[in-house]
């Protein structure tokens, strides 16, 4: 029974030897596997530490980049805000200009249509100057010839005053003044006095009076020929005073008047003018129609001071002068 108990217990000692066995090999092969494992990682862990490494290299190099790329950003910004207020003012600058030149458009259209306005009118004043100077001209070659008129009737009244003793003198009506009628008296004056009332002649005073004076008025009014009338009055003053002198008519005419020449100065119309200064000469009419203005002359001549002169000539196609 031992014995057989001692076969029983080497049997045991060797299968647990075989299974320690086993197990070391298998803690062995673990252990193999561990270290490998180990090793691998180390290795993976190395290369990890490495690529942690170049990257942490990698990563402060671009640190730094991005830092000068900040710089840069921040160069850049400023630059752009300065780009920004320049473009702004530009911008302002620019619209101010367009403004400017707007506003400098509208002034040159207005100011062209003032200088078209202008050019218009000096147009139409260089016309109306132009018509201004023709009426001066026209006047001054009026004044020059009624200049001409004032001197030729100056010299027809004092030829008529000379030769004839003949006067014209305005006051209550119109007074003709002769001399020279008597012979004997060539200094003594005969008058006639008429007056303009109501486009009628009117007879104030004759002296010396003549017979027929009332007939030669009524004829004046008819035919309203003023220069015959005047004439008819003068012969009727030489008969009067041939008669008073008992002489023959042809030598009761004063020497004087007989010796005048056969051409005497022409005395043109004589107007009065806005003073109503009277004339010193005769007018005559073809008809009463073209007589009124006559008339109307003769009640000027009325109205005047006594010892005015001739002011002013005008020649009227209605009436001559006396011979």
């Amino acid at each position: 029974m031992e014995a057989g108990g001692g076969t029983r217990g080497g049997g045991g000692g060797a299968e647990l030897s075989r299974q320690m066995s086993a197990q070391l090999a298998a803690l062995d092969r673990q252990i193999a596997a561990g270290r490998g494992r180990e090793a691998s990682t180390s290795a993976t862990y190395s290369a990890a530490l490495l690529s942690a490494r170049s990257f942490s290299r990698q990563t402060l190099s671009r640190q730094g980049e991005l830092n000068g790329l900040k710089l840069q950003l921040r160069k850049l910004e400023d630059h752009l805000s300065e780009a920004l207020s320049v473009k702004i003012s530009k911008e302002s600058k620019r619209q101010l200009t367009e403004e400017t030149i707007s506003s400098t458009r509208a002034i040159n259209e207005k100011l062209k249509s003032m200088v078209t306005d202008q050019t218009n009118k000096r147009d139409q004043h260089a016309i109306v100057i132009s018509d201004h100077l023709k009426a001066v001209e026209a006047l001054e070659a009026k004044c020059n010839e009624d200049e001409t008129q004032r001197k030729n009737v100056q010299e027809a009244v004092a030829w008529y005053n000379k030769f004839l003793g003949f006067q014209v003198v305005g006051g209550e009506g119109v007074k003709f003044i002769f001399s020279k009628i008597d012979m004997r008296s060539p200094d003594k004056e005969y008058s006639v006095t008429i007056k303009l009332n109501k486009d009628r002649y009117a007879l104030l005073q004759c002296d010396p009076s003549i017979k027929d004076s009332e007939e030669l008025m009524k004829d004046l009014n008819l035919t309203n020929d003023l220069f015959k009338f005047v004439r008819i009055m003068r012969q009727r003053f030489q008969a009067e005073a041939a008669t008073v002198n008992g002489l023959p008519m042809s030598s009761a005419v004063c020497p004087d008047a007989s010796s005048i020449p056969v051409s005497s100065p022409v005395l043109m119309s004589l107007d009065s003018t806005i003073e109503n200064v009277p004339d010193k000469s005769l007018s005559r009419s073809k008809s009463k129609k073209q007589g009124l203005p006559s008339k109307r002359r003769a009640a000027a001549l009325s109205a005047t001071t006594p010892g005015s002169v001739v002011s002013s000539v005008r020649r009227s196609p209605r009436f001559v002068g006396i011979r």
